[in-house]
């Protein structure tokens, strides 16, 4: 008995072109697509951004501060959002001082929302953060919950800039100071802007000893002079303030386009070296584990006064943020300049 299967071939052919169509027409959310089935996936652009409440603390008159920050699930697009009804705070007032400009992953204590000592315990009485990218509405509830209560030990810890501290400097040191000024506040587009900042701080936190150097097998050294793999891809890296001395970074917090900062990344009051260390009967030579000090003025430690440049490709008013550290706190200093 002869089986004719051409039939049946093409049923089952036209079957799958069906289930394909129906599938490419169909609109799935990522979000809904369990984790198992995409490991490791990342994301350039397209994603939403995703506000956190990082916790609260006290403030010496009896009223608080709330720490927010952000995930942007991009690992590459940096969204603008505006204040407004895609970008605000409720109840009250949408502008709380929340950025308008998204770096790619995770920011974290970007901002602080002041409230007053009467404020409710409750979740009811917290103050929401919300931000819709793309049709995806994510929210963050600041609150006074006594589990959310942070210190400075819980801020370096999350920041990674109190590894190597005894704990009796996180808690006595004291934040830097900062401030910060531009050459003009109206400016024209590719027209440079200088930035000036001073930094004043305590003594603390005191120097870290300089880092051994990394060993590794000569087997996982690339070759000197080639890139780095793999070279077609430049992923956004998060600047690290120095381990040592005063450091400034400005970025923008503000604004409808990115700005052009030189230099970019933090700026640094003191040269860290790494130690010479005898491997195999060799001494590694002493190499520089960041930029060369570039301050203009001050002693490093307890001051310290930078100058940076900006330059502006689109018009619209921009808030640059002045991060001053001092190896384990940071202080934000805003400057606002206005691009025709």
């Amino acid at each position: 008995m002869r089986v004719r299967s051409g039939g049946v071939a093409a049923a089952v052919a036209a079957g799958l072109l069906v289930a394909v169509a129906g599938a490419a027409e169909a609109q799935v959310n990522p979000r809904d697509v369990p984790i198992v089935t995409q490991p490791q996936q990342r994301f350039d652009s397209g994603q939403d951004i995703q506000p956190i409440f990082e916790g609260w603390t006290r403030n010496e008159d009896g009223s608080f501060l709330l720490h927010f920050g952000y995930l942007n699930r991009n690992y590459r697009e940096e969204p603008r959002v505006p204040i407004g009804p895609e970008n605000h705070f409720s109840p009250g007032p949408e502008d709380r001082g929340q950025p308008t400009y998204f770096y790619p992953r995770t920011q974290r204590y970007q901002f602080t929302v002041h409230v007053p000592a009467d404020m409710g315990r409750s979740s009811e009485d917290g103050l929401v953060w919300t931000i819709v990218r793309r049709g995806s509405e994510q929210r963050a509830v600041g609150w006074l919950q006594p589990e959310w209560e942070i210190d400075a030990n819980t801020i370096t810890s999350n920041n990674r800039t109190g590894f190597g501290r005894p704990k009796d400097q996180v808690y006595a040191n004291r934040p830097p100071e900062v401030t910060a000024s531009a050459s003009t506040v109206t400016a024209r587009v590719g027209e440079a802007v200088t930035l000036t900042a001073s930094i004043t701080d305590d003594e603390l936190p005191s120097q870290l000893p300089p880092r051994r150097p990394r060993s590794r097998l000569p087997a996982l050294t690339p070759p000197e002079g080639t890139p780095r793999a793999p070279d077609n891809v430049r992923w956004y890296r998060k600047p690290s303030p120095p381990r040592n001395g005063l450091g400034l970074l400005w970025v923008v917090h503000r604004g409808p386009a990115d700005a052009d900062l030189e230099p970019s990344g933090y700026q640094r009051s003191v040269s860290e070296v790494q130690r010479d260390e005898e491997v195999d009967g060799l001494v590694t030579r002493t190499a520089q584990s960041g930029p060369e000090a570039t301050h203009t003025a001050g002693d490093g430690w307890t001051s310290a006064s930078f100058e940076a440049s900006v330059t502006f490709d689109e018009p619209g008013t921009y808030t640059l943020r002045a991060w001053a550290s001092d190896g384990m706190l940071l202080t934000p200093h805003d400057v606002t300049i206005t691009v025709e």
